[in-house]
């Protein structure tokens, strides 16, 4: 709801502003001087402040040169007699939105005001856009997988997609493929002209998560210097994604479980409810069952998102999907390089047997590998995709299969090591099976929880979730927070 602040000395006139526009269906308030205005603000934020010139104890050049200060988004009507046009016009040049003449005719002044929301949400809709075009980029295309595991994913999606605001939960391995499910939902909905945002929970500190979703007010906070809109506003009408939710801190699950009651928030910082009319979907990689029974997620909160639970399988399970997807990702690179690249019957029969741990992602960034190093119009052969010798999967508990080590010669007599490598050995890879050793003996004697494993091993915790995912160390029922 657009909320507006009406200033004018004159009782009488602010009052008939606010009813008439009340009746239009904002959010209003009054002041009667500068200072107040200035005061309210602070507290009220308002998106529209619409300013009578003539005031007691401020000017409105000198009010909006204040306004422009504190928050330079607020959009401002000056409201000023005939003989003050000049001064309008000045007022239109230090930054506000427009100007109308008093006495006004009513239908013009709704009119202006109605020009202001539009070009406010306008704002939204651009600052929107230029963030996630970079993102969205290489997303020309919107590819659907053809295996039958598949079709039928896609037949509930589009069953849950007729509804406008049933929640959804998507489940399933990391990089499977569940923010391409809930693109998809939001395609096949009535939401599909409004925006579609994403928010990975595991990618952003907890003290900036809040700000990121709810957004924040002018002094909220430390470098709070202006206000921010937050992805709840700029999803507004649309889809919000909240990938690996289970990784939300229990304070900030509280705050989207009230969202998604009441459709309602306020930006870090306000006093004012702001309404939302978004679908949320949800997406994790681990057992939130689990993680209710360790505290680490709310049980409320999972029941509320567990309306309708969509399980995306594993890519190792559907074949078909592995030459679909590869041929999509060849085609995309290969535009954007400015190759033209084919797959040999030999790489195919590699990618078909290889294992995909990293599902999707993995296998777009095996092919963008291929892609890069592979001459233009070559055919990709199983060596252009550098897919490392299968084994089995880890798990906490379990040691890892090493590479074969060198030997080391008796040095007795020597002052230079005399080591005897084997063959094909790689220095990376066997200092990675070190690596991933030490990480999961640390997340077994910690009973994976990441924080006290982390401390073992004399690191951050941000570092250890990074060297996890490089090192393809999922984080399963006995790898948790």
């Amino acid at each position: 709801m657009t909320s507006i602040l009406v200033v004018d000395d004159e009782h009488s006139v602010a009052e008939f502003i606010k009813e008439v526009l009340t009746e239009e269906g904002y959010l209003v308030e009054m002041a009667h001087n500068g200072r107040g205005a200035l005061s309210i603000v602070k507290k009220f934020s308002p998106d529209i402040v619409i300013l009578d010139f003539m005031m007691p104890d401020m000017n409105g050049l000198q009010v909006l040169a204040e306004l422009k200060a504190f928050d330079e988004s607020i959009q401002v009507l000056m409201l000023t007699a005939y003989n003050s046009v000049p001064t309008a016009i000045e007022a239109i040049r230090q930054g506000a939105a427009d100007y109308i003449l008093k006495p006004f005719d009513l239908e013009a002044f709704k009119l202006a005001v109605a020009k202001l929301v539009e070009k406010i949400a306008l704002k939204h809709q651009v600052r929107y856009l230029q963030e996630t075009f970079a993102k969205r980029a290489i997303k020309s295309e919107f590819v659907l997988c053809p295996s039958p595991q598949m079709s039928k994913v896609y037949e509930l999606a589009s069953q849950v997609a007729q509804t406008n605001n049933t929640t959804v939960l998507i489940l399933g391995e990391s990089g499977v493929g569940k923010e391409h499910v809930a693109q998809f939902i939001h395609l096949q909905s009535a939401r599909k002209s409004k925006p579609f945002v994403e928010l990975n929970c595991a990618a952003i500190p907890d003290n900036l998560l809040e700000s990121e979703l709810f957004g924040h007010e002018p002094g909220a906070f430390t470098d709070a210097r202006s206000k921010k809109i937050g992805l709840l506003e700029y999803a507004d009408g649309g889809t919000l994604f909240l990938d690996e939710i289970a990784d939300m801190p229990l304070t900030m699950q509280a705050k989207v479980l009230k969202v998604m009651e009441t459709k309602s928030f306020r930006r870090i910082g306000g006093l004012k409810e702001l309404k939302t009319d978004v679908r949320i979907v949800a997406a994790t990689n681990r057992d939130l069952a689990l993680a209710i029974e360790k505290g680490q997620f709310r049980e409320d909160l999972y029941y509320r998102l567990q309306v309708l639970p969509i399980v995306i399988p594993p890519l190792r399970e559907r074949p078909e999907d592995i030459t679909h997807l590869a041929s999509f990702f060849l085609n995309i690179f290969s535009q954007a390089m400015r190759k033209r690249l084919t797959l040999s019957d030999s790489a195919l029969k590699a990618l078909l047997s290889y294992k995909w741990r990293g599902n999707v992602r993995e296998l777009k960034n095996v092919i963008e590998r291929a892609v890069i190093i592979a001459s233009s119009d070559a055919v990709i052969q199983p060596e252009h995709l550098g897919l490392p010798a299968d084994v089995p999967a880890l798990a906490a508990s379990a040691k890892p299969l090493a590479p074969e080590l060198p030997v080391v010669a008796d040095t007795h007599n020597s002052s230079t090591p005399a080591i005897k490598f084997p063959d094909n050995f790689s220095l990376k890879a066997y200092l990675e099976s070190i690596e991933r050793e030490h990480i999961l003996a640390a997340l077994a004697q910690a009973h994976g929880n990441q924080l006290r494993a982390a401390k073992l091993l004399g690191i951050e915790r941000h570092v250890l979730r990074y060297q996890m995912k490089r090192l393809g160390i999922e984080a399963k029922s006995n790898v948790q927070n």
